[in-house]
């Protein structure tokens, strides 16, 4: 026996012989808020990450908006719904790393300290008054990622390769490499000041 039920502004749900028979509209509505739900808890985290990674607010708006929009649409490939956070997380590097490289022709440029800077950017701001959040800016993007990762989001290294899909050991390398090049970059500054 199938019985109906159906009220204004809802879908039709059915039900046969005592089980409940779900449309697949019904399962779109429940993904789709399980998704906002989920997305939602992330987003301010995923700003942050993806200002530090780009140094620049608005690219950061959009790099989560693109991010957003990646994870939406593998939404349906997520197995594991509870660990949406490090599967999103992994969404926005990636997208912050295909960004940094499409502007890695873009260098980070010295501000002459007699010019005042004045921004409502608050990432680039902070790149400005920073020493060494300008110097993590002039980093190739694999290690600005994973200096960003370990130090500013505190990940330990087994949290980042699960993040970035590598091995532990390609971690700890681009790790040890990251900082010698911050090191480098930070003698130069000072060098010049």
């Amino acid at each position: 026996m199938i019985e109906s039920t159906a009220s204004v502004g809802r879908t039709r749900s059915h039900t046969l012989e005592g089980q409940l028979i779900v449309t697949q509209q019904d399962a779109l509505e429940g993904a789709s808020a399980e998704y906002v739900r989920a997305a939602r808890a992330e987003a301010d985290d995923a700003y942050r990450l993806a200002g530090y990674l780009l140094g620049d607010a608005a690219e950061a708006q959009d790099a989560v908006q693109d991010a957003l929009i990646k994870a939406w649409q593998s939404w349906s490939s997520l197995r594991e719904p509870d660990r949406f956070g490090q599967w999103f997380e992994r969404i926005v590097v990636n997208v912050c790393r295909d960004r940094m490289r499409r502007h890695r022709t873009l260098r980070m440029v010295e501000l002459d300290a007699a010019g005042e800077v004045e921004s409502d950017d608050a990432f680039r701001q902070m790149l400005v008054d920073d020493e060494v959040a300008g110097a993590v800016a002039r980093l190739v993007p694999e290690h600005r990622i994973v200096i960003v990762l370990r130090f500013w989001q505190d990940l330990a290294l087994d949290q980042i390769a699960d993040r970035l899909g590598v091995p532990l050991g390609t971690v700890k390398s681009r790790l040890h490499y990251a900082l010698r090049a911050l090191g480098t970059e930070l003698r130069r500054s000072s060098d010049e000041a």
